[in-house]
């Protein structure tokens, strides 16, 4: 014990002599003021000897105060006669020689004479110093075994009985205290470890979790998924269970019933709640906190204890669990789906809870020979995990859509031959991006025909899209995935200028049309709108007057007040403003006040049974007539027969379109 605490005990640093003695060299390994007052200070006595290591040349202040001797009566006096006989045989015959050979003694037990020859027990160790030595040097020199490169002086640290049990007790100590850190640290880490992987409402994992849990379960490493998951009591949900559900799914799926999952290769859920938004809405977040943690609770007593359960975020939660069988999978989606559908009570509200399920199992990959390619096959675990959470949701928005689901609350297993939405839709998306910057896209041009005189109007622009491999696409094929993804706004701009740019080459040829452009209802609620029409007509030298912006009720009540700005200043330029498909939504008729309407286009699912619906007829009929109170203009759309013209005409519309009067077509085939 008393060998191991000397080799880390801090080295003792003698100072330039305070006493008036020769010049010894000792100046040279001397420090800053700082490190002489600590040498001076020292809780061990210390002296320095001379390079034959026989005369004092210096002594600390501690020396002086535990010898009781005086500086005059030992500097420069030989070291050993401040050992008793014994002791000096002991320093001549074994602590000089291996001073000599090695530069260091360690630990001699002898006694040093002090003040009225009172023996004092003490620990003696013994290093030379280099020439040269610095502070730095110095210390790193007593705790080092290497030859020194030459004789210099020779310091000496002593240690009574009483300062090496303090130095010892000081050592434990300080190694407690830094055990205690670092158990701290170690607590620390753990805590922050769960912080960063656990969703803080519920305590499930959050997705970062489930991505390190997931990525075990799916490399065979149970450590992974058991220190990540919350613990507790759930059933089990064994081959026992003769549930089966009503869950949805293909032909071939159900072909696939017996298909048993190979080990490492489990189920995903996808659990998403089905109007969490507007209970969230209408009890708050703290009550959706609430609604959350309740759901947590029922899912986390619904599953097995070695199952992977996670908040994967908002109102979206995630189950992986080896599962076997499909018959597996439907009985425990119909048992989720049972213990969800309990009423929860929260501040006085009732809530009843439904979730649309989602199931990807790469089983069905196994199933279907094992193969592995770019495309979506299982590779990796890195790669699976991601492929499982992204089927998982593509089947989960099949039954939140009713595609082939049969609406909400149920749940379908993912078809690895089946086509998949998200994908296509991003597909899609990436594709328009380019057919916009490559010319793709195309204006087809549908009359508006005065039903006074049979004369043409204008025109309604129509946006077409080449696609090199799928032939002339109606807006219908991708108007609304541009919609939610913001694409509309580059869409929309390049119909602005095309359209404008067609009605000046129109009056350059001498034919004046009225061109009336499509806008939605995030183009409405850009501010940037008004200049991408201001530009349009100011680079191509259109009226304003020429253009009718042609927008839907649901537009308008998307962001009313946005709306109205941009359409007031539209109508202060002069352009023309249209409602849509009207009918249809469900707009105040104050709208038709507030906003600077100029036309009503009457929606053509009434314009087409308006020969034998008395009922169409009366809806049409009554548009037209609101048309003319409020001085607006009234458009039919949709005409296809010349009864349904006849009709209209006695009903006193004023404008229609259809293909009656003819099909949108490319400009230059447009006949006026």
């Amino acid at each position: 014990m008393l060998d191991a605490a000397a080799d880390t005990m801090p080295s003792p640093l003698p100072v330039p002599s305070a006493h008036p003695v020769a010049p010894t060299g000792l100046e040279q390994v001397t420090g800053p003021s700082t490190a002489q007052d600590w040498w001076q200070s020292s809780p061990c006595p210390q002296l320095v000897l001379d390079a034959d290591a026989a005369t004092v040349v210096e002594a600390n202040d501690t020396f002086w105060a535990w010898s009781g001797l005086r500086a005059k009566d030992v500097l420069g006096t030989s070291f050993a006669r401040l050992l008793p006989v014994g002791d000096r045989i002991l320093w001549s015959t074994h602590c000089l020689p291996k001073l000599e050979s090695s530069g260091r003694v360690s630990e001699v037990s002898l006694q040093v004479i002090g003040a009225g020859g009172q023996r004092r027990a003490a620990f003696l160790t013994a290093s030379r110093l280099p020439p040269a030595a610095t502070f730095a040097s110095a210390r790193a020199t007593t705790h080092c075994d290497e030859e020194p490169p030459q004789a210099s002086q020779v310091l000496v640290a002593l240690f009574g009985a009483a300062e090496r049990r303090r130095y010892e007790e000081d050592l434990l100590e300080s190694t407690r205290r830094a055990e205690a850190s670092e158990t701290r640290r170690a607590q620390a880490e753990a805590g922050l470890q769960h912080l960063a992987h656990h969703d803080p409402v519920t305590g499930l994992l959050n997705r970062r979790g489930l991505q390190v849990a997931l990525l075990g379960l799916l490399a065979g490493d149970t450590t992974a998924t058991s220190t990540s998951r919350t613990t507790g009591h759930h059933p089990d949900s064994s081959n026992t269970d003769t549930d089966t559900g009503t869950g949805t799914g293909t032909d071939g799926e159900r072909d696939a019933d017996a298909a048993v999952a190979p080990p490492g290769c489990p189920a995903v859920f996808f659990i998403d709640l089905d109007g969490f938004k507007a209970v969230n809405d209408a009890i708050g977040h703290a009550g959706g906190d609430t609604l959350l943690n309740t759901v947590a609770e029922r899912l986390r007593t619904s599953v097995r204890v070695q199952a992977l359960l996670a908040r994967f975020a908002g109102d979206e939660f995630v189950i992986a669990d080896h599962l076997a069988t499909r018959a597996d999978v439907d009985a425990f989606c119909q048992r989720l789906l049972t213990a969800l559908a309990d009423p929860v009570v929260i501040a006085g509200v009732e809530v009843v809870v439904s979730a649309s399920i989602g199931v990807a199992r790469c089983a069905d990959d196994h199933r279907d020979g094992g193969a592995h390619d770019s495309a979506g096959r299982l590779g990796e675990p890195a790669t699976r995990a991601d492929v499982l959470l992204h089927r998982a949701d593509s089947a989960m928005y099949l039954v939140k859509h009713g595609i082939g689901a049969g609406g909400t609350g149920g749940w379908a297993v993912h078809d690895p031959s089946a086509p998949d939405p998200a994908a296509d839709r991003l597909r899609l998306l990436e594709q328009l991006r380019h057919a916009i910057t490559e010319g793709q896209l195309r204006l087809h041009y549908q009359p508006r025909t005065n039903l006074s005189d049979g004369s043409i109007s204008g025109v309604e622009a129509l946006v077409r899209w080449a696609h090199p491999e799928r032939g002339l696409l109606s807006p219908a094929h991708f108007i609304e995935a541009a919609e939610s993804s913001g694409l509309i706004r580059e869409v929309g701009a390049w119909v602005i200028h095309t359209a404008v740019a067609q009605a000046a080459s129109w009056n350059a040829a001498g034919r004046r049309l009225q061109v009336g452009i499509n806008v939605s209802a995030r183009q409405l609620s850009d501010s940037a709108l008004v200049g991408v029409v201001t530009a349009a007509l100011a680079r191509h030298g259109v009226p304003a007057s020429q253009l009718i912006v042609e927008i839907t009720e649901t537009a308008l009540m998307a962001d009313p007040k946005t709306a109205a700005a941009n359409l007031h200043q539209l109508a202060d330029l002069g352009a023309l403003v249209a409602v849509d498909d009207f009918g249809t939504g469900y707009a105040s008729l104050t709208y038709l006040r507030t906003f600077p309407v100029h036309e009503l286009k009457i929606d053509q699912s009434f314009v087409a049974g308006i020969v034998e619906s008395s009922g169409d007829r009366a809806i049409v009929a009554g548009c037209v007539q609101l048309a003319h109170a409020l001085g607006l203009v009234s458009v039919a759309e949709g005409v296809e027969t010349s009864a349904q013209r006849d009709v209209l005409v006695d009903l006193g519309c004023q404008v229609a379109q259809g293909y009656l009067f003819g099909r949108p077509q490319a400009s230059d085939s447009l006949q006026c």
